[in-house]
């Protein structure tokens, strides 16, 4: 208690006299003309730094083409402030995925932000005081200044390195394999604090030995902390010290911007992180880039760096190597080729190699054909064909980096312009182009599902609320026809006047897309586009996420104002609305699986939910990956016809996590995840006490419709 009245009174004290105390002295002991050194390394040189290092790598972002979807500025950039005020300067998307990194960046990143500002201000402080006789208002607070740029600012700073620090060289988490540049950007960073921090110790102690400190010392709690060793010496002793120090704080500032400058290494994500968020795509989450005018194009997908977008580009550079991407990756972590975090990296070398002799090419007036190819000599094939597209490195990214993209382009020119893909793609691609449907070996036609329903297509009667989009799975496959049956006894019950196209259905072309031909899909997208146009269909309901996805976010890029929503979203507002009402009681614990393509891609979490919780007796059950953390099943991509590379499969991995929980029933609303969890189950030998449900299934049983009546 007495300590703490101490510590109050002393505040009191000090926030008393405040106003009348000197608090520190401009430069002090370094005087006029040769603080002007320091003051033209900071206000010259630093913005001179950071400009050349940017220009050097603004020349090789314009080798890239137009960015066709930054959209309006005004929406951009309020967009952009509430994510930069939510994720840059709260670091809330680091500190909510991982706590420790987070409030280390948060630590780091606010000190220094502090401490710039108050070398700023102590500038202008001297510099208006020095040349137009003008004191800025800020003079009356040096007292309070110095409380806050010795604790928010250094002390922050100090804080931040000592827990880079035992992150890096203690705990050493295998994601972190910059250990070289690390320890550059954590020993440059250290020196300056250390340095600075001696600097304001020296400048508290000789103040003291003039006898000219009184309260002020205590404005600075940490650079009094460094005053002690010092206590007691002469002034001119003390001096002597400080010059050294001084002088060592700005030589090591001025090596911070020559290494900046010379080289665009980790520090530079402090300046392109806020310009890739400024500047994301403003497509929907789940929409793929469209190439455009195939017939006007020379060549098709990503073969080198002109074919990229600038902003793709700057993706590269705007990557802090963190390994998020890589820690939230499924092919990653079971044990295939693809890193993310490797191949932006790859990616940025590639750009590193590539851009110098483009750039020297097209200032004589030459081509540049490339001695080292961008897919086969950097990033590897394999890598490319391992990703599922599930977008995980994309939600986890602290820059938003944009990895699927690049990863489809480069799709895209092995698979249009190479015609080299794995053997399981070539035959869903073929399956696709001669069949319209990406199923090898079925026996079903896409009405066999109908048989006894009573469903009638809208060849027979178009005059009808909504279509009822089927899918190629949930209509050719034995083991999903229970869920399209189920929807249409649910339509009926809820009195909702539906049709389907029947064997006038095509096969969305979603695969095609993800797989990287981009010219099937859209012959696939525009035939479906034109049979809706024909029968004037304005609303259509999915079964497939992957549908719902292509046909919601891709299929306006085509022209098509068609409203589509997942069967999830629809069945929840039937339900609310009491147009569904289940009433049969169904024992089950549930536990349920957030497909990628309607949660992470469309940002459908609540709905399904809703729909579990509402039919009496069913319990439901979270695994820990789940919503937008969730983890895929491996089926997106085009995997769901590809054998793996190699590693485990990704569907056992998820059917584990399903298996820790207290859930009998996994409970899915996508063909694909039944299909892989259906065979994931069985692998594990669990296929009697174990079973995957649709949730359309579970609620035409509770509301006591038979399928398909």
């Amino acid at each position: 208690m007495p300590a703490t009245t101490s510590v109050l009174s002393l505040a009191a004290s000090l926030l008393a006299k405040a106003p009348d105390m000197p608090g520190r002295e401009d430069f002090w002991n370094i005087g006029y003309p040769f603080f002007g050194v320091a003051a033209y390394v900071f206000f010259l040189l630093l913005p001179l730094g950071i400009g050349l290092a940017l220009y050097q790598r603004y020349r090789i972002w314009r080798l890239g083409k137009p960015m066709p979807d930054l959209g309006p500025w005004g929406p951009r950039l309020r967009r952009a402030i509430g994510l930069l005020g939510r994720d840059l300067f709260a670091h809330r998307r680091f500190v909510k995925r991982e706590v420790y990194p987070g409030l280390m960046h948060f630590f780091l990143f606010w000190g220094m932000t502090v401490l710039l500002i108050a070398t700023t201000i102590s500038g202008w402080e001297f510099w208006s005081h020095k040349y137009i006789s003008f004191n800025l208002p800020t003079v009356r607070f040096r007292v309070q200044e110095d409380f806050i740029w010795d604790v928010l600012g250094g002390g922050f700073v100090l804080l931040g390195l000592a827990m880079a620090a035992l992150r890096r060289y203690i705990q050493r988490p295998r994601r972190l394999n910059t250990f070289a540049d690390d320890t550059v950007f954590l020993g440059v960073l250290a020196i300056l604090a250390l340095t600075g921090f001696m600097v304001e110790g020296l400048r508290v102690a000789g103040t003291i030995a003039e006898g000219s400190m009184g309260f002020a010392q205590w404005a600075a709690p940490i650079g009094w902390l460094f005053s002690r060793p010092f206590a007691g010496m002469d002034r001119d002793s003390i001096g002597v010290i400080h010059a050294a120090f001084w002088w060592t704080h700005v030589a090591t500032f001025a090596a911070v911007l020559v290494y900046l400058a010379s080289r665009f290494s980790k520090i530079s994500h402090i300046f392109l992180s806020p310009a890739n968020i400024v500047l994301r795509s403003d497509r929907p989450l789940g929409a793929l880039r469209p190439m455009g005018d195939l017939e006007k194009l020379e060549r098709f997908g990503a073969s080198d760096l002109p074919d990229f977008t600038w902003k793709q580009l700057l993706d590269f550079d705007a990557c802090t190597n963190c390994g998020r991407c890589q820690e939230s990756c499924p092919a990653y972590l079971s044990g295939k080729e693809l890193s993310p975090r490797k191949l932006i990296q790859d990616l940025r070398a590639y750009s590193s190699y590539r851009g110098p002799q483009l750039l020297a090419a097209r200032a004589a007036g030459q081509e540049a054909p490339p001695d080292r190819a961008m897919i086969a000599d950097f990033v590897g094939v394999t890598p490319l064909w391992d990703c599922v597209t599930c977008r995980a490195c994309m939600e986890a990214c602290p820059v938003y980096i944009e990895h699927i993209d690049s990863i489809v382009d480069m799709r895209r020119n092995l698979v249009m312009e190479a015609a080299q893909m794995p053997e399981g793609a070539q035959g869903v691609l073929e399956n696709m182009e001669r069949r319209g449907h990406p199923w090898r070996g079925t026996q079903s036609t896409r009405t066999d599902w109908m048989e006894g329903t009573g469903v009638k297509t809208l060849a027979e009667d178009a005059d009808v609320e909504v279509l009822l989009w089927v899918g190629c799975t949930p209509a050719l496959n034995p083991q999903n026809q229970r869920v399209p049956r189920a929807m249409a006894s649910l339509l009926k019950a809820a009195g909702i006047k539906f049709g389907v196209l029947g064997n006038e259905e095509t096969c969305s072309g979603d695969p095609a897309r993800r797989l990287g031909n981009e010219l099937l899909f859209q012959m696939m997208a525009q035939q479906n586009i034109q049979t809706f146009q024909s029968y004037k269909v304005k609303k259509v309901i999915t079964l497939c996420p992957h549908c719902f996805n292509s046909m919601k976010n891709e299929y306006p890029q085509l022209g098509s104002d068609v409203e589509v929503v997942h069967y999830t979203e629809f069945v929840d507002q039937l339900l609310r609305e009491g147009r569904l009402k289940p009433v049969k009681t169904i024992k089950m614990e549930m536990t349920y699986h957030d497909s990628c393509y309607l949660g992470r891609h469309n940002r459908v979490f609540d709905a399904p939910r809703s729909i579990a919780k509402a039919i009496p007796g069913l319990t439901l059950h979270e695994m820990d990956q789940r919503r937008e953390h969730g983890f895929c099943c491996g089926a997106g991509g085009g995997h769901m016809w590809m054998e793996d590379s190699g590693g485990r499969r990704i569907s056992h991995m998820r059917t584990e996590q399903f298996l820790e929980t207290r859930g009998d029933t996994l409970g899915v609303s996508c063909p694909f995840c039944q299909q892989m969890f259906q065979e994931g189950i069985a692998s594990k030998g669990m296929g009697e006490t174990k079973q995957v449900k649709d949730l359309l299934e579970v609620v035409a049983e509770s509301v006591g419709v038979e399928e398909g009546k």
